[in-house]
């Protein structure tokens, strides 16, 4: 797959992260929630869940480059007052790219400066089943989940991002034929988990939940599209 990203350069002295590549509204359907509970959740559509299993590839293959995805245009954002769930952007990147976590806000000015339109080619999805030595690669070092100046960051181990990208894609395969999607529009496609910090742990997350949010499949609205009017 080839995504039209924009690239910022911001490398800096003693750093291995050379830019930025920042989607844009090119997933205008994707809503990311830090965790409640432990768990964070993803809802997106097919399209979206497709191009994200890319990018995640894109990040585990670029070892200088971190992935920016910005909260959709016309999001609503809330407060801690409102009690509704959050949308956040979100940041990734490989653990060696040299990304640290307390950086992000001087890197996020940094790419107020004029970046450049970058297409980017994704390698190739494989299966979405793991091999038993990237579960114990996950187990021994997980994916890094943090949120820090309203972004979540996510860091991981190039093979695990890779088969992050993998789990995503294999979703965003099933969402044409998901029973809920049809029946309601969107549908739970499973819990991203064994990737983060395992259930259990005090710490802040060890799965995402994974929803589909299709109306396209919704068999409601071609019916009522199909019912003659007058």
């Amino acid at each position: 797959m080839r995504l039209q990203v924009t690239s910022h350069a911001i490398a800096g002295p003693g750093s291995g992260l050379g830019r930025i590549l920042s989607t844009g509204p090119m997933l205008r359907n994707t809503f990311v929630h830090p965790p409640d509970r432990q768990v964070g959740y993803l809802k997106a559509s097919r399209a979206d869940l497709l191009r994200l299993g890319a990018l995640f590839r894109v990040a585990a293959t670029s070892p200088h480059s971190a992935i920016h995805i910005p909260v959709p245009p016309g999001a609503r954002q809330t407060t801690p007052a409102d009690g509704a769930t959050r949308t956040l952007p979100v940041l990734l990147a490989r653990e060696d790219a040299g990304l640290r976590v307390s950086d992000w806000p001087e890197l996020r000015h940094r790419m107020r400066r004029a970046g450049a339109p970058l297409r980017v080619t994704a390698p190739a999805a494989r299966s979405a089943d793991r091999p038993e030595e990237v579960r114990r690669r996950a187990d021994r070092r997980p994916a890094r989940f943090a949120e820090h100046a309203a972004t979540i960051v996510l860091t991981a181990r190039a093979e695990v991002l890779f088969r992050i990208g993998d789990w995503l894609t294999d979703a965003g395969d099933r969402v044409a034929r998901d029973p809920h999607v049809h029946r309601h529009g969107e549908g739970f496609l499973g819990d991203l988990a064994g990737f983060f910090d395992p259930e259990g742990t005090n710490r802040p997350m060890h799965a995402f939940c994974v929803v589909a949010v299709e109306p396209i499949f919704h068999q409601a609205r071609w019916r009522k599209q199909r019912t003659p009017t007058g």
